[in-house]
C-alpha cells in the first residue's frame, strides 16, 4: 500500500511523528512518502505518487480539513487524521475539533479511550483508537549503562516542581522536561531529547517516573490527567527493561498490569516516600522491567497499532525479510542482556 504522510517535522531524523507513522508503516512493508504540511506539497504528493491513503497529523499551520477533503476527493485517496497525545518533543494535536474532523476525513484516530468514548456517539465507522506506543528499533540503539537512581520525566509545572524539590537531596536523579534548566535544584537536568538519546538515559536508570502532563496540555485538550492515557515514556522505557512509576488512573490498567508490569502512585505527594523504597529493591525492579518489556513488545508497538487499524481495509503486505530479521535479532539481544 502506498501511503503519504504529512505533518510538521514528519520527515526529520529525530521527529516523533516519523517514529509514530512513517517508520512503523515502512516496517510493515508499505511504501511511505513524507511531505511538508502545505497545500502545494500535499497536492504534488497526491498527483505524483497517487497514494491509496493520506495520513495527516494536525497541528497549527497544517492544512485545514476542508482543503484535505478537496485534495483527496480529487485524487480518490483515503484521508486519515491522526491525533497524538502528550509528547516530549513537538506539540500534541488539538482534540477540540474532532467533530469537524469526522465530517471531513474518511478516518479519525484519537489517542485515548476517554476521547474515543466521548465521540463514539457520533458513530465509530470513521472513528478509531490509536493510543501512544513505541517503535522499538530507535530505542534499541540505546547505550547500556549501569543502572543508578531514577529519571523523572515531565514539564516544570508548579506541582511537579514541588515534587522534585522534595527529592533533590537524593543522589542520581535526572529530570527531563521543559522549564527545569533555570530552577535552583540540586539535580541533573536535561532538555527533551530525541528518542534514541532518551533510550540511553532510560537504560541507565533503575526506574522512570512519569509526571502528569503539563497543565497547558490538559487545558488544550480539555482532559484532566486522570482522563489521559499513558505517555510514550512508559513504553519507551520498557523497551530497555526499565520499569515505570505512573500516577494511577483508568488508562494504566488497560495497558499494563499494576504491581507486576508498572508501579503506580495515588498522589504526587506519595513520591517522596515511594521512590527511595523502590530503589532499595533492585531484584523486584528488574522483574517488573522484564515483565513490562514482554508486554510492550507484544502489544504496544506502533507497528501493531497500524496493523490493527489497516487490517479491515487492506491486505497486509509481507514484511521485508531483512527488516524482520534485524528486528528479531535486536529483540533477542535485549532478552539475553536484560
Amino acid at each position: 500500500m502506498r501511503i503519504l504522510v504529512t505533518g510538521h517535522g514528519v520527515d526529520a531524523t529525530d521527529s516523533p511523528l516519523r517514529f509514530q507513522a512513517a517508520d512503523p508503516l515502512r516496517f510493515l512493508g508499505h511504501e511511505v512518502l513524507a511531505v511538508a504540511p502545505t497545500e502545494s506539497a500535499v497536492r504534488w504528493g497526491l498527483e505524483r505518487h497517487t497514494p491509496e491513503m493520506l495520513v495527516v497529523i494536525p497541528s497549527a499551520g497544517v492544512l485545514d480539513r476542508s482543503t484535505v477533503r478537496t485534495l483527496t476527493a480529487e485524487s480518490g485517496t483515503v484521508a486519515l487524521c491522526l491525533h497524538t497525545g502528550p509528547s516530549l518533543i513537538g506539540s500534541p494535536t488539538d482534540l477540540s475539533g474532532i467533530g469537524e474532523d469526522l465530517r471531513e476525513y474518511d478516518l479519525v484516530a484519537v489517542p485515548d479511550r476517554h476521547t474515543f468514548d466521548e465521540y463514539a456517539a457520533l458513530g465509530t465507522f470513521r472513528l478509531c483508537l490509536m493510543e501512544p506506543a513505541v517503535h522499538p528499533p530507535p530505542v534499541l540503539e540505546a547505550v547500556p549503562l549501569d543502572r543508578r537512581g531514577f529519571m523523572i520525566v515531565g514539564d516544570a509545572d508548579p506541582e511537579n516542581i514541588d515534587v522534585v524539590t522534595e527529592l533533590d537531596h537524593l543522589n542520581d536523579i535526572v529530570v527531563m522536561g521543559r522549564g527545569w534548566t533555570d530552577l535552583p535544584l540540586n539535580v541533573s537536568v536535561v532538555e527533551p531529547l530525541p528518542l534514541p538519546d532518551r533510550g540511553t538515559f532510560y537504560a541507565g536508570a533503575s526506574l522512570v517516573v512519569e509526571l502528569p502532563p503539563p497543565l497547558a496540555h490538559q487545558s488544550a485538550v480539555a482532559r484532566s490527567a486522570f482522563e489521559l492515557g499513558l505517555s510514550p515514556v512508559v513504553y519507551e522505557a520498557a523497551i530497555v527493561g526499565t520499569p515505570a512509576v505512573v500516577q494511577d488512573r483508568p488508562a494504566v490498567a488497560q495497558a499494563l498490569c499494576p504491581g507486576s508490569e508498572v508501579i503506580t502512585y495515588e498522589s504526587l505527594s506519595d513520591l517522596s516516600q515511594l521512590l527511595p523504597m523502590l530503589l532499595a529493591d533492585d531484584p523486584e525492579l528488574a522483574t517488573i522491567g522484564e515483565a513490562a518489556w514482554s508486554r510492550v513488545t507484544a502489544e504496544h508497538t506502533w507497528s501493531r497499532r497500524w496493523r490493527s487499524l489497516l487490517e479491515p481495509w487492506v491486505i497486509e503486505p509481507e514484511i521485508g525479510r531483512d527488516e524482520e530479521v534485524r528486528y528479531l535479532v535486536q529483540s533477542d539481544v535485549l532478552t539475553r542482556t536484560a
